[in-house]
């Protein structure tokens, strides 16, 4: 058989992802497991891809059965992988899945995800639910790139009080609802990058997850459709980011924030500066100095990952000046550019070196001789 288009493959499980089932390959993987012939050969094989990828196991059966030798063979090499990878065949009940597209009312709802807008140390909170017959598995915390995960707890709740932790949860103007398959993209990739494992309770909540949303997590970039190349004039576009009602903020770290408080109270207090305008640059040069330093280390990926992040529920919600800023700022961080040339990082280095260099001048000011 042909190599199946990785690209087409993608596309269909982002159409089954968002209800989109216009598609032939589409009406088949919807509809109850039967042969595959009534589809073009590629379609049917397209089909029988993704049918694996979503651990479709009866669909893969009834595709056994083909009249066509190459859907037949494609089926048999699906089946094998399936059941390789612990997969079931035949397939569990549709209500189930968490892929059915049908109008059923579902036993077990799908699984739901919240992400949230970075903190000042890149970090995103996560909130994801999970469903069984016999309980709910919440899992929630802080996660990114650093150390992986903060903060991190989990619980197996009724579904009563799911419902309310979930309520709780939409009413955070911090969080925002996602697909749950890109929650836990972004959430396997903190902990990934970060190399502590996963947290305590992950694996129970992965127990309960369906197949084909775990490899959707897997399969899907939920920044494809982002701009792919750097625009350095939007990385002056920041006020969203700054100023908006949902304002981002980087915080130096103390080991890098603490010494360059001393340097730039030195400066503004040498004797030695000409006048106001040496100090001043003096000044510039320690926000420099620090912010270049902050990304020396692990906080480039940290915060790769913080405004990807924030991409992606910016696009979700609507937030185009955020999602622009936001995406060309984390690709400024991944061409390997200084901290100190990303105006979003500098500006905020300079905001609070000066902020607490201000309040210790005013406090030595006012204090009785």
């Amino acid at each position: 058989m042909s190599r199946v288009d990785l690209e087409a493959l993608a596309s269909l499980l982002t159409a089954l992802e968002a209800g989109d089932d216009s598609s032939p390959a589409a009406v088949w993987l919807g509809s109850e497991p039967g042969s595959p012939d009534a589809l073009s050969e590629a379609d049917a094989l397209l089909a029988i891809e993704a049918a694996q990828r979503m651990g479709m196991g009866g669909h893969l059966l009834a595709a056994k059965g083909s009249a066509i030798k190459s859907v037949r063979k494609a089926a048999a090499r699906s089946i094998h992988a399936l059941t390789s990878s612990g997969g079931q065949i035949p397939d569990a009940p549709k209500q189930a899945s968490g892929w059915s597209m049908g109008s059923e009312e579902r036993e077990i709802p799908p699984p739901i995800g919240l992400i949230g807008l970075p903190q000042g140390d890149g970090y995103f909170p996560y909130v994801l639910v999970a469903f069984s017959r016999d309980a709910t598995t919440l899992c929630a915390g802080v996660a990114g790139s650093g150390q992986g995960f903060q903060d991190a707890d989990y619980a197996q709740v009724g579904r009563t009080k799911a419902k309310a932790v979930i309520a709780n949860a939409r009413r955070d103007h911090n969080l925002v609802e996602v697909p749950f398959h890109v929650a836990l993209h972004f959430c396997q990739r903190a902990f990934s990058e970060g190399g502590a494992g996963q947290p305590d309770g992950w694996s129970y909540m992965l127990a309960t997850v369906p197949e084909g949303v775990q490899n959707a997590a897997r399969m899907l970039d939920p920044l494809a459709k982002q701009d792919s190349e750097l625009d350095s004039d939007v990385l002056h576009q920041i006020d969203a980011l700054l100023d908006g009602p949902r304002r981002i903020v980087f915080n130096l770290e103390e080991r890098i924030s603490g010494p360059a408080v001393d340097a730039v109270l030195a400066a503004l207090t040498s004797t030695l500066a000409i006048n106001d305008d040496e100090k001043r640059k003096r000044v510039a040069d320690e926000v420099v100095t620090a912010t270049n330093t902050a990304f020396e280390g692990y906080a480039r990926k940290t915060w790769t990952l913080a405004m990807d992040v924030l991409t992606a529920i910016s696009e979700i919600a609507g937030w185009k000046e955020e999602q622009r800023a936001a995406r060309h700022i984390s690709l400024a961080l991944q061409s390997g550019r200084p901290g100190a040339d990303i105006p979003f990082f500098r500006i905020w280095a300079e905001r609070q070196l000066a902020a607490v260099s201000e309040m210790i001048m005013s406090v030595r000011e006012n204090k009785p001789q």
